[in-house]
């Protein structure tokens, strides 16, 4: 289960969106060139950016668990290369005031 309207916590969502980025770089012509081009792009993308997107994900639910919102956890998620941790937390606690 996912939330609606959170596409930080569906890698799908990211996925996806790396394909489009890949796909308007691409010039194409003709319909056939778009289609063909879609197809391409959607298969580019590596296994191991996949499971980056996976981990983002990750550790956004670990922010969110945490009782953190909005901005700060996206710079907790930032900041933090497996999951939020109790020192992120202090130094959200002294950015926000």
């Amino acid at each position: 289960f996912l939330p609606k309207f959170h596409c930080e916590l569906n890698p799908i969502e990211m996925y996806w969106g790396w394909c489009k980025y890949l796909y308007r770089e691409v010039p194409k012509k003709t319909f056939q060139d778009a289609k063909r081009c879609a197809e391409e792009q959607l298969d580019a993308c590596p296994t191991e950016v996949i499971r980056q997107f996976i981990n983002r994900s990750w550790r956004f639910m670990s922010a969110y668990r945490l009782g953190l919102t909005g901005k700060a956890a996206e710079w907790a998620v930032q900041k933090q290369h497996r999951q939020v941790s109790q020192h992120a937390m202090m130094s959200i606690e002294a950015v926000l005031g």
